[in-house]
């Protein structure tokens, strides 16, 4: 598995929650703004265990960019539905609500 063309599900939902906060800023003082309900992601997916320092399994994500060939018979679909949150862990997360982006 070349690491060119997979990156770390925890990764991958760490740029998306910088991304999602991106947009709230962005749509600060915009007349259109948006409320997020649901977030629904497919993703193709490989794991695999590490034997050495802690190990434990890891989850990769392939980009678009993965080759077919080589993701053939190695890879699974994972289907992640998400609810974003503000901090508070209360209300849905609204794109444009600059008061509300975290210090």
């Amino acid at each position: 598995m070349g690491k060119r063309n997979e990156i770390e599900l925890a990764e991958m939902l760490a740029e998306l929650r910088e991304q999602l906060l991106t947009a709230r800023g962005e749509g600060a003082g915009q007349a259109l703004k948006f409320e997020i309900k649901d977030v629904e992601l497919e993703v193709r997916i490989t794991t695999t265990k590490e034997a050495q320092g802690k190990g434990g399994v890891k989850f990769w994500v392939y980009n678009a960019e993965a080759d077919a060939a080589t993701a053939q018979g190695t890879t699974h679909r994972l289907k992640l539905k998400l609810r974003p949150m503000d901090a508070d862990g209360k209300s849905p997360l609204s794109i444009g609500d600059r008061d509300k982006l975290p210090a």
